[in-house]
């Protein structure tokens, strides 16, 4: 069992500690749950009254919470929940298997495996892939033909790589993820629709994480890119020939059509869509359920759908809220005037 002292743990996130540094905390919990060793945070003024009655000696909270905490020991720090999740991540660790390929497990002659690679049971991993080292292949994973994963990768079961698709470094593939497939493109030739062939791939770059059930479509010659430290959520469909850049956000049920771009540091709202051929510049962000069909300035918010400048379009919803009222207003006014011609 972990345990630290709070000294130490101040240290780690860089706060001004008020209170014993010799204290050891053995855990981290919600203040309801807690018991006197466990470390609780303070995210949020509303739940100062849990905080206070919580049975946990230690709490970390922003700048100047100390005195409202008087019988706490607090770590005072600017961000508290950047904090949590540095402490939290000091706690627990993801379940890594041993490693060693299991006796269940297919692994091509030609397939090369790194240091300290793990691959579970009904796993495959096909003629000429590369694994990293320390990279844990999890029970009921497809490795496709010339794939190459990197180093410190999760890759939980479920998740199929298609052939030639690339991987980088610390990667997380959340179970059903899908990279690789074919996207979705046909044309019509009178009679029927001709599949486009893609004979493109797909390169997911260093540190990204990607949610379950989400699939990464290959590109049609090129490649679909998704740039290094950006997080995909459940469920989403990233298209063929898309560009994704670093530090992105994607919420879950989102869409982004083929070819399209999205810059750095964008944040895209749950269930948003872009449609193809679209870009978004450096830093904008999505509303949830907002619909791109156009040019997204970087660095503006935009909602609705289509989608607009946020404030634009808050502006329309709230009048049309008013209608039901200026509906009533005309006919109130038309009935007027009708009485004043027959008179």
């Amino acid at each position: 069992m972990s345990f630290f002292r709070l000294g130490e743990l101040a240290g780690i996130i860089g706060g001004h500690l008020f209170g014993d540094p010799d204290f050891v905390v053995r855990g981290v919990q919600e203040p309801q749950r807690a018991e006197e060793e466990d470390l609780i945070f303070l995210f949020d003024a509303r739940a100062l009254p849990e905080v206070l009655s919580s049975r946990a000696k230690a709490v970390v909270a922003g700048r100047g919470c100390r005195e409202y905490l008087p019988e706490k020991y607090v770590i005072e720090v600017d961000h508290p929940r950047i904090a949590f999740a540095q402490i939290l991540a000091r706690f627990s660790s993801p379940f890594r298997p041993p490693s060693g390929v299991h006796p269940l497990a297919f692994v091509h002659p030609r397939a090369r495996l790194g240091v300290g690679v793990s691959v579970g049971a009904f796993s495959v991993i096909e003629e000429d892939a590369s694994i990293g080292d320390r990279t844990c292949i999890f029970p009921q994973v497809y490795i496709g033909k010339g794939v190459q994963i990197g180093a410190d990768c999760l890759i939980y079961p479920q998740v199929v790589v298609r052939e030639y698709c690339t991987v980088g470094n610390r990667v997380i593939l959340h179970s059903g993820v899908v990279v690789g497939a074919d996207g979705f493109g046909y044309e019509w030739t009178g009679e029927r629709y001709e599949k486009i062939p893609h004979v493109g791939t797909v390169v997911i770059e260093d540190d990204v994480e990607i949610g379950a059930n989400t699939t990464v479509d290959r590109g049609t010659l090129g490649c679909t890119r998704i740039g290094r430290g950006t997080k995909i959520d459940n469920l989403v469909m990233v298209a063929h020939n898309v560009r994704i850049g670093d530090h992105v956000i994607i919420v879950a049920q989102s869409g982004i059509a083929g070819s399209s771009i999205l810059e750095d540091g964008v944040v895209m709202g749950g269930q948003a869509g872009v449609t193809d051929h679209c870009w978004v510049g450096k830093g904008a962000r999505i509303a949830a359920r907002a619909g791109v069909t156009a040019k997204v300035p970087p660095g503006e918010m935009v909602s609705g759908f289509p989608a607009q400048e946020h404030h634009k379009e808050l502006r329309e919803r709230a009048l049309i809220r008013r209608l039901p009222k200026m509906w009533q207003k005309i006919e109130e006014l038309e009935e007027r005037v009708r009485k004043l011609f027959k008179e």
